[in-house]
């Protein structure tokens, strides 16, 4: 009998496979029946319970929301606000009693909750007429207050006079406690002691004092009476608070109740977990027992599997000389013959040519880039220089040139960005610490540039130039907004501490009227004083607003402050020592001398009362590096916050404990410096080694001689219109002595007569003339008969709108009043 033939090779790997897929098969099965019946069980049960949990923790949100919101009722008092926040507290309440429907526990915390809003709204509601009415009366209270203190302390009266008036103000300081107390004890208290004082007072009141006594028991019984108001606003605030209490007590409640319900589902979860892990755990015994019977079915097809190795090998390594040497359309068999190594040479020789199809892709690409970043180059309006690492320039754009306002033919000298920016007519205006990286340039005719260079690896860079002229006009614009905004603050100071004048004036004068001599020196020293502290305060706002008139001329910081030693010792504590750091170099600057003197001094003054007990005060004179000069006051006193820092110049800004100052030294200081065209610093720390304060003045270099009056040329007839008699003399007189024959006229209609009268080198007219005519109507009609003529146009305000009709004149000019003959003459060689 022959023996049974032994199967061959396919039939081996045939029924390898076969058994292979058999078991995979079973581990699928098992797999998928054990994974979707978990994921079926766990889908419902966390539909269920997210529900669940989303819905306490949303009731749990509301509820802290209330308790939240409802606290911010009781700081609110205008009645529209009240009303509206409290229907905003109903409508959250109303969203907790629907998520609450059908759950019994929370009927009841619910029931109270509602309670206890419905009792913090009612105890709320009044309370805005309530304090209004205490308001008046305390308002009331305070300026009786004043008028009868002010008769009880003046001497002139006899003593019991005196003394009546002085039980009045007893009785409206009792009246402005009980208004101010917060507690009914206390209340009661004020209450008592007022009776006592009233009723002890009245017999003796004589007729002088029966008006203002009428007026106290008029301002008492105001409405229900100030202490029936003032026990009502408080009876109020207990109601309130204990609402506030009920309220949060019941909203922690509800809180506590839904955190329950998460802990519930979180306790239903874990269960779920535990008999899923359960479950997952027959399935990976599962997975493992057919795993080794896979494993023992492959380590026995592998034996026959590696027969094929040579063959794919020879086919792996024809295709690849293929696309070695170019052949981009080398190709294995589609059907990779497994999941081995063979396969994943199959799999890299794919890989490898498709790189290679990318690498030809990415070159193309980079040839479009390349023409891309010419025409970018090239079309970009900015202007574009690319130099090397010794500052050459490599490269540059067409628009650089154009931007930098360069004729065709200049050369490129030394072959660097600034040396062709020095060609230019720009010049720098801000570095680049000043603007954020950005430097700025800006040339005569008020183009400005903004440039901005950036380092390349190789030492290189790259430089743009972007032309910034409008934007530069929206940002002025923007400031000048800015400045209204300050003005409308400072015009309501301004207001406030000139009417005080006004009223101590007043004052004063109504009672000069019926003095004897003795006390009339006295009034007339009161008004003097009131008089005086007008001026003073004239003086710091006209330096605040940056319109004081000054007199510049070139002086030596270090001269004048040496000079000053002596003087800034004797304002200073002597607790506080002065140092001055100077190295005796001219150090020089055009600035008003006086205006100068007058801002140092005051920034010391200033520094020592920063100085609490023994301290230091160093005044610096050190000459800038773009030639300019810098004048510093540092001190070790007691430093600023940031916040006080940022307001320190901020007009009637005072940071004394004391609240004494008019806070119009910074700003006074401020103004000055930059009306003499610089910049106020300040840098302090109110904490560490470097604690204290620094405050730098920094001027402008000094680049023009004084005016040659040679140079001036006056000549000719001027004309002169104001309406105003002392303004039109001094402006006359001031070209009169520059050697103008001026001719005068009061009026408008009178201006417009001489216009054509005969012909003249310079028309100078007030802004504001009479019955609303306006100067530049004069100037128009000028330059229309007159075109070679200088006009200026002359107000107590800063430069105007200039119209468009006279934009094009070149000798047009506008300056504040009074004119003077330095103005004209400086205005003269500038033209």
């Amino acid at each position: 009998m022959n023996a049974l033939p032994r199967p061959g090779v396919r039939f081996r790997l045939s029924a390898a496979i076969a058994v292979l897929f058999v078991l995979i098969l079973l581990v699928s099965i098992i797999g998928m029946r054990v994974l979707t019946r978990t994921e079926l069980w766990m889908n419902t049960l966390h539909q269920d319970t997210l529900t669940e949990v989303s819905d306490a923790l949303d009731l749990s949100r509301r509820a802290s929301d209330l308790a939240t919101s409802a606290p911010f009722l009781y700081a609110l008092f205008p009645p529209f606000q009240l009303e509206q926040e409290a229907q905003n507290v109903l409508d959250n309440l109303h969203q907790i009693e629907a998520h609450a429907a059908g759950d019994p526990v929370l009927d009841l915390p619910l029931a109270r909750l509602r309670l206890a809003i419905d009792d913090l709204t009612q105890a709320l509601v009044p309370q805005t007429a309530r304090k209004a009415e205490l308001a008046a009366i305390d308002h009331d209270m305070l300026r009786l207050n004043q008028r009868v203190r002010r008769l009880a302390a003046d001497v002139t009266l006899p003593l019991e006079e005196r003394e009546l008036w002085a039980g009045l103000q007893q009785l409206t300081i009792t009246a402005i406690g009980a208004g101010r107390a917060d507690a009914l004890i206390a209340l009661g208290a004020f209450s008592n002691r007022y009776a006592v004082a009233r009723d002890r007072l009245l017999p003796r009141l004589q007729p002088a004092q029966q008006a203002s006594f009428a007026e106290i028991q008029q301002a008492i019984r105001r409405g229900p009476g100030l202490f029936v108001l003032k026990h009502q606003d408080l009876a109020a605030r207990l109601d309130a608070e204990n609402a506030l209490f009920r309220i949060r007590r019941e909203t922690s409640r509800i809180t506590t109740y839904a955190e329950d319900k998460v802990a519930q589902a979180e306790a239903r979860l874990s269960l779920a977990r535990a008999e899923t892990s359960d479950n997952l755990v027959f399935a990976k015994n599962s997975f493992l027992a057919f795993t080794l019977a896979s494993l023992l079915v492959a380590v026995t097809s592998v034996l026959y599997v590696s027969r094929y190795l040579a063959r794919n090998l020879h086919r792996i390594a024809d295709a690849m000389r293929k696309l070695a040497a170019g052949d981009r359309g080398a190709d294995l068999p589609a059907v990779r013959p497994a999941d081995d190594e063979i396969g994943q040479l199959f799999a890299a020789f794919h890989v490898f040519r498709e790189n290679a199809r990318k690498l030809d892709r990415r070159t193309g690409q980079i040839r479009q880039q390349n023409a891309l970043f010419s025409r970018v180059f090239r079309n970009i309006k900015d202007g574009v220089a690319i130099t090397s690492a010794d500052g050459r320039i490599a490269v540059e754009n067409d628009n650089l040139r154009a931007l930098l306002r360069l004729p065709p033919g200049v050369t490129d000298a030394g072959n660097g960005v600034h040396d062709l920016i020095a060609q230019s007519g720009f010049a720098r205006q801000a570095s680049a610490g000043e603007r954020g990286g950005f430097e700025e340039y800006g040339d005569a005719s008020g183009n400005v540039l903004e440039m901005r260079h950036s380092p390349l690896p190789d030492g290189g860079a790259v430089w743009l130039f972007s032309e910034t002229t409008e934007r530069k006009k929206v940002e002025e614009r923007l400031e000048e907004i800015r400045r209204v905004e300050t003005l409308g603050k400072v015009s309501g100071e301004v207001a406030h501490d000139f009417g005080n004048i006004l009223s101590s004036i007043s004052g004063n004068l109504h009672l000069l009227e019926g003095a004897d001599p003795a006390n009339a020196q006295h009034f007339r020293g009161r008004i003097r004083s009131a008089v005086d502290l007008g001026v003073s305060l004239t003086e710091r706002l006209l330096a605040f607003a940056r319109k004081q008139y000054l007199e510049p001329q070139v002086t030596d910081l270090g001269v004048l402050t040496d000079g000053m030693s002596d003087l800034l010792e004797m304002a200073l504590p002597d607790t506080v020592s002065l140092t001055f750091v100077w190295d005796g170099t001219p150090v020089l600057a055009r600035v008003d001398p006086g205006q100068l003197e007058s801002a140092l001094l005051n920034l010391c003054v200033n520094a020592s009362q920063a100085i609490s007990g023994a301290g230091d005060i160093t005044l610096r004179v050190v000459a800038a590096e773009d030639g300019g000069a810098m004048l510093s006051v540092q001190d070790t006193g007691c430093g600023m916050t940031a916040e006080v820092q940022r307001r320190a110049v901020e007009p009637f800004y005072t940071n004394r404990d004391d609240g004494t100052g008019t806070g119009l030294g910074l700003s006074m200081v401020d103004g000055f410096v930059h009306q003499s065209g610089g910049q106020l610093g300040i840098t302090s720390h109110s904490a560490g080694p470097d604690r204290g304060t620094t405050v730098t003045m920094r001027f402008p270099p000094v680049t023009e001689s004084a005016p040659d009056p040679a140079r001036i040329g006056a000549s000719g007839v001027a004309l002169v219109v104001d309406d105003d008699a002392g303004s039109l003399a001094a402006a006359a007189d001031a070209l009169e002595n520059l050697g103008y024959r001026v001719r005068r006229a009061a009026s408008f209609a009178e201006g417009m007569a001489q216009l054509e009268q005969e012909k003249l080198t310079l028309i100078l007219s007030d802004l504001n003339l009479d019955s609303g005519a306006s100067g530049w109507d004069i100037l128009q009609h000028g330059a229309d008969l007159h075109p070679d003529a200088g006009l200026v146009l002359v107000s107590t305000r800063e430069a105007h709108r200039t119209p468009t009709a006279l934009r094009d004149v070149a000798q047009l000019a506008t300056l504040t009043k009074p004119v003077t003959e330095a103005m004209m003459r400086d205005l003269l060689v500038t033209w």
